[in-house]
């Protein structure tokens, strides 16, 4: 049996789809079939060519895309009968899996900090066992690999963007301290924001405020909690900006402002939208070789600046319990707006791209 995956061979040029046989699962392995893989505004990064091959040089064969996404159970290899935590498992099942794979045995693995690994690499094209990005009718779960089985009350539509999108917002909140009564300034209304607003709503915060250019996701983002929202092609200029924001947290500023864009420049003006003491959290600005200049006498006052990437594996079933808890209370459904086939990842690309755009997506899914 043969199987799909699509591979960026130059930076900014379409992708191609390339053809491989299915591995058979090593003991302990998993084998999945791709449900859903989502287009994540780091891939977005790839297609568009921001990324250059002297920060993120490419293999000769290229790279294997995606990594947001949920499957069902192809096939399990000797020894596996349970999930990581020890629940039943079987061919079919709907599992969601830790996107990121770490190598387990660097210094910062050791110590917990798997999505900080010391030693991660992008799947390379080609290699055995080919089936190592998401967009791709399979996926790989080496032994040792962190998944779980979706529990069965949460429907197919609300799963595409959790091991991605909910689970790095999710840690960057945690991460930054965000308690209850606090005030969140949320740069970016796309999959990552509609996520954060509803994560940070439910852990206490008593304001949301969400920038974004395009109307659609900023309401959205109002269905999803945000209390006020704030459309960069009316307040034009970083200084109107910075002054909404202080004017919608009564003059006090925000105490977490997250950055989910992917624009250097961002840092410097959500440092001014913060309170004393307040943290701004980078996630969003993946692209090496960017730079951006502050003031460094403005963090003398307690500001802080926290980089956050993806999450533990272990988040992933407090996430599906926030779903399940939180399923009939916020639209989860309505951010994945458009589904692609894989055939079509292009063209999903294209529809997806915001930059200098006006787009009616708000998360496109390539459902293989």
């Amino acid at each position: 049996m043969k199987g799909r995956i699509v591979v960026v061979k130059e930076y900014g040029k379409p992708f191609d789809i390339e053809e491989y046989d299915v591995p058979e699962p090593e003991r302990g392995a998993v084998l999945l079939r791709m449900t859903q893989a989502g287009v994540c505004g780091s891939d977005l990064h790839t297609w568009r060519g921001d990324q250059t091959q002297e920060f993120m040089p490419l293999p000769p064969t290229g790279r294997a895309m995606g990594h947001e996404g949920t499957g069902v159970v192809e096939v399990l290899g000797d020894g596996v009968t349970t999930d990581t935590l020890g629940t039943p498992i079987k061919e079919g099942d709907r599992v969601m899996y830790s996107a990121v794979f770490p190598c387990h045995r660097c210094h910062l693995c050791l110590r917990g900090d798997t999505n900080w690994c010391a030693n991660r690499e992008y799947p390379t094209a080609g290699v055995w066992p080919y089936f190592t990005g998401t967009y791709a009718d399979f996926l790989y779960l080496p032994p040792r690999h962190a998944f779980f089985r979706v529990p069965d009350e949460l429907p197919d539509e609300i799963l595409g963007p959790v091991n991605c999108a909910l689970g790095t917002v999710t840690t960057g909140l945690q991460r930054a301290g965000l308690g209850e009564g606090e005030y969140v300034v949320i740069q970016g209304a796309g999959g990552l924001g509609l996520n954060a607003v509803a994560m940070a709503k439910d852990m206490g915060a008593h304001r949301v405020i969400v920038l974004d250019r395009l109307e659609n996701r900023l309401q959205l983002a109002e269905e999803f909690g945000a209390d006020y929202t704030i459309n960069i092609e009316e307040f034009n200029t970083p200084e109107t900006r910075i002054r909404r924001v202080w004017e919608l947290t009564n003059g006090r500023g925000a105490d977490v402002v997250m950055e989910l864009v992917g624009r250097a420049e961002l840092m410097a003006e959500g440092i001014d939208m913060l309170s004393n003491g307040g943290t701004f959290v980078e996630i969003g600005d993946i692209v090496r070789g960017r730079e951006v200049s502050i003031d460094p006498s403005k963090l003398l006052s307690g500001k802080s600046i926290l980089g956050s990437r993806m999450y533990r594996a272990s988040l992933l079933p407090t996430l599906l319990d926030y779903l399940v808890r939180n399923q009939h209370k916020v639209p989860f459904h309505k951010i994945v707006s458009h589904k692609y086939p894989l055939a079509e990842v292009n063209e999903a690309f294209a529809k997806s791209e915001w930059s200098q755009s006006q787009t009616e997506v708000t998360r496109a899914m390539l459902v293989p």
